[in-house]
């Protein structure tokens, strides 16, 4: 598999202007590197294999590397649907070796892009072991170019909301039972399970005469608009081009998702239609990068930006998986909705993840917390779901927060634990669904305590 152009870095700053700056103050840069696989490459994702017959547009790793007080750290967001722990291990040892931001630094988050490379083994789709090592050496040189950019630069951290770009598409039905995706205008819908999460937060910095330099942009939505098969960044596509068109310059956007694990663009209880591509993410992408566009440009720019990073490591157990394969599909088989009429793929998974379990009984989690000003970042690698995300913002000093899931490696979905009582596609055992109850409240306890020891003075 060989990438279809070479790597593509755009530098956001005069690199021959820069001065020397001193160690404690605050510096940005921003690059990026594309990672678009060749045309016949597999999109992952799907229930079946999806060979992918042409590129909708490019597929890129975008980074940011913020600097203040001896401390730096790199934010990547690449346009994959998922990244596995070893492409992440390897493009953070590439980055360190390159430019000497510590490998602990380095936050590389996939956007979720469900027309994205063969980066991972899941479902039908099989992983490409040249295009991830490909990945890990893109990722590694967008970190070192944004690295070789950084000029002295002030910082913006801002908050907005983008009302009506995703739903959830979980359902509790009248009957008691509940369905992902029930079918749009279903009479035998009761109410949504759970919430959505509007917030948009901005990181922006600029240089010390006014010239923006790039943005760090947070939004909670899946990336299933595009579907097809052509590559496709999805709706943060027309994000960055928006963002980018309004300030006329060719700046950093690194887009970073929040909790969409049950997030989507369908309004399930709307007649509106169509709901799938292009001009659905044109719309979603304008939408939220219509809300950047006005909260930088109105935005007071301050020079006094600490960083600081913190990281905690989990063992997150296994779900009991009962004594037979078969009875966990029957089990967990809905009538209809997403995931429906599949059992036979499920059994496959199912044997899958038995595996996995009786090689270890945990698997290894990250969580990252991140402070850039008066913002911070909190990482998982879990497609985690909306509520979870909010009980991790909820009563914090920061401003904004932003919960970044599917980063720094993959476990899957991660949802409350009655969630799993409750059924629906998003818990249904597979590769991309095995963590047991109780999971997604132990990455809540451990964001929440990243967040308060980023708050304490120690960690500036």
């Amino acid at each position: 598999m060989h990438a279809s152009a070479k790597p593509l870095l755009v530098l956001a700053a005069l690199l021959a202007a820069a001065p020397l700056c001193a160690a404690d103050a605050f510096q940005a840069g921003f690059a990026r590197t594309d990672i678009t696989p060749a045309v016949g490459a597999e999109i992952p994702g799907g229930m079946a294999i999806n060979p992918a017959d042409g590129v909708r547009d490019p597929l890129f790793a975008e980074a940011a590397v913020f600097s203040s007080g001896g401390v730096t750290a790199a934010v990547v967001g690449v346009d994959l649907l998922m990244i596995p722990d070893d492409t992440i291990a390897e493009a953070r040892r590439l980055a360190e070796e390159k430019c000497g931001i510590p490998a602990a630094h380095i936050l590389v988050a996939a956007s979720h892009t469900h027309c994205g490379g063969p980066i991972v083994d899941c479902f039908a789709s099989s992983r490409d072991p040249e295009y991830s090592r490909l990945v890990a050496e893109r990722v590694a040189e967008a970190v070192a170019a944004a690295h070789a950019a950084k000029v002295d630069a002030r910082l913006a951290a801002l908050s907005g909301e983008a009302r009506g770009t995703g739903f959830n598409r979980r359902f509790f039905m009248r009957d008691g039972s509940l369905r992902t995706h029930p079918g749009k205008m279903n009479p035998d819908i009761d109410r949504p399970a759970g919430p959505v999460d509007p917030a948009v937060g901005v990181l922006a910095a600029e240089t010390l005469d006014g010239e923006l330099l790039g943005c760090v942009v947070n939004h909670t939505m899946h990336g299933t608009v595009m579907g097809g098969s052509k590559f496709s960044a999805d709706w943060p596509f027309f994000l960055r081009q928006g963002v980018r068109g309004a300030f006329g310059r060719d700046i950093g956007v690194v887009f970073l998702n929040g909790a969409c694990g049950d997030v989507t663009q369908v309004d399930n209880r709307s007649p509106r239609t169509p709901e799938w591509g292009e001009n659905r993410a044109r719309q979603i992408g304008l939408a939220v990068a219509g809300e950047v566009v006005k909260l930088v440009a109105g935005a007071e720019f301050t020079p006094e930006a600490p960083v600081a990073v913190l990281t905690e490591r989990l063992d997150l157990p296994i779900r009991d998986l009962g004594e037979s394969d078969e009875a966990l599909v029957a089990r967990e088989a809905p009538a209809t909705g997403l995931g429906s009429g599949v059992d036979d793929l499920y059994l496959k998974e199912a044997a899958l993840v038995r595996a996995m379990k009786d090689a270890s009984p945990t698997v290894p989690v990250e969580v990252m917390g991140l402070r850039v000003g008066p913002a911070a970042i909190v990482t998982n690698p879990t497609e985690y779901f909306c509520a979870l995300g909010l009980a991790i913002k909820e009563d914090q000093p920061w401003r904004p927060v932003m919960v970044s899931e599917l980063t720094n490696g993959y476990a899957g979905y991660c949802a409350p634990a009655e969630a799993y009582l409750q059924g629906g596609y998003e818990t249904r055992t597979a590769r991309s669904s095995f963590l047991a109850p109780g999971a997604g409240e132990q990455i809540v306890a451990a964001s929440r305590r990243l967040l308060n020891a980023l708050a304490q003075p120690a960690a500036e």
